[in-house]
C-alpha cells in the first residue's frame, strides 16, 4: 500500500513540475513588423483599392502571425485615401496626384501603450485622379 501512496505523490509532483515549466508558446515575443506588399500600390483612378497585410515576427517559438486586424492603419498624407481597420486602402483623391505612406503600428499593451513597446512599419503608396496620368 505504501509503495501505490508513493508512487502517486511521485507522479503528482512530477506532473505539477511540468504544469509549472514556462513554455515557449506562452511565452511568445513580437520582434518586428512587416507590410505586405512591402513594395506598396499605385492607384491610378478614384476608388481604387489595395489590400496590405501586417505580419507580426515572432520568438519562443518562431513564428510569423497575420496582425492585419490588432495592429492601427493610418496614412500619412492627408486626401489621398482611407484605410479600413483591416488595411484595406481606397483612393480617393480627386485633384491630381500624391504619394504617401500606409502606416501600420502595433501596440504591445494597447490598454496602456505608454507602459508597452512600439512596433511599426510603412510601406509607399502612389496615386493618380484618373488611370491615364500616373504619377511620378
Amino acid at each position: 500500500m505504501n509503495r501505490k501512496v508513493f508512487g502517486i505523490v511521485v507522479l503528482m509532483g512530477i506532473a505539477a513540475a511540468l504544469l509549472s515549466t514556462p513554455s515557449c508558446a506562452r511565452d511568445q515575443e513580437l520582434v518586428g513588423l512587416t507590410l505586405q506588399p512591402s513594395g506598396g500600390f499605385t492607384f491610378e483612378g478614384f476608388g481604387a483599392q489595395g489590400q496590405f497585410t501586417a505580419y507580426g515576427s515572432y520568438i519562443h517559438p518562431p513564428e510569423t502571425k497575420d496582425l492585419s486586424g490588432k495592429v492601427v492603419w493610418t496614412i500619412n498624407i492627408g486626401n489621398f485615401g482611407t484605410v479600413s481597420a483591416t488595411g484595406l486602402v481606397t483612393y480617393t483623391r480627386t485633384d491630381g496626384c500624391g504619394s504617401g505612406e500606409v502606416v501600420a503600428t502595433f501596440y504591445s499593451n494597447p490598454k496602456n501603450p505608454s507602459s508597452g513597446t512600439l512596433f511599426t512599419s510603412s510601406a509607399p503608396v502612389k496615386g493618380a485622379k484618373d488611370g491615364t496620368a500616373p504619377c511620378l
